[in-house]
């Protein structure tokens, strides 16, 4: 009962306290120059105001530029999560739900494939509408592909002030400016004509390798 917490264990506390510690998980145990995320955003305890429940559940999601720097922070989160419970008297059942949510590698976009996709979209938009981005903690499972064959992750632009499209994505008021679809369509068809053709300007070593594995 709440009025009566001394008589049990308070499994509310517990959590918010590992929520507390596991934010210093990047900042006290990550090298400055790994870039690495902890974000904790579910916190499910209880139904009534006035009982303590018998447990809690938090939830989140971490990013890593490596895959070494996933597995280290997957081995110190959990080590910190079971430790804190037992400081407040708790037992903390951890779970990467791997069966379900495999732990998706980070995207690595390849030389040759970047300097090919980006020619072609200069010839094909022009110098000024093709730029690089800063890197994305964002999971993406094209990271599968780019284990195996040469490859670019590539965005398309959808910003569109007069329409609202303005928002990033997961954003309440998220919209894509639907009119830049011919766009990208026109941009994936010259790069598979121009990976065919030899390249944009020439025979490149990408366009050869993927002719020989082809």
């Amino acid at each position: 009962h709440g009025a009566m917490p001394h008589l049990g264990r308070d499994p509310v506390v517990a959590a918010s306290a590992a929520i507390v510690a596991l934010q210093t998980l990047v900042s006290r145990t990550s090298s400055p120059f790994d870039s690495n995320v902890v974000s904790v955003t579910q916190f499910k305890a209880g139904e009534a105001f006035n009982v303590i429940p018998d447990e809690t559940t938090i939830g989140g999601t971490m990013r890593t530029m490596t895959e070494k720097s996933m597995h280290e922070l997957i081995e110190k989160a959990t080590e910190m999560m079971q430790s804190v419970g037992k400081a407040y008297g708790c037992e903390a059942e951890v779970s990467w739900m791997e069966e379900d949510k495999p732990i998706t590698p980070p995207v690595v976009n390849s030389k040759k494939a970047h300097a090919f996709a980006s020619e072609v979209g200069k010839i094909l938009l022009g110098n000024g509408n093709v730029v690089d981005t800063e890197p994305s903690m964002a999971a993406e499972d094209f990271s599968y592909y780019t284990q195996m064959v040469d490859g670019a992750f590539i965005f398309l632009g959808i910003r569109n002030e007069s329409l609202g499209s303005v928002w990033p994505l997961h954003h309440p008021k998220f919209m894509a400016d639907e009119e830049v679809l011919p766009i990208g369509a026109a941009y994936h068809t010259a790069l598979a004509l121009a990976a065919l053709d030899g390249g944009p300007s020439g025979e490149s070593a990408f366009a050869k390798k993927e002719k020989e594995e082809l």
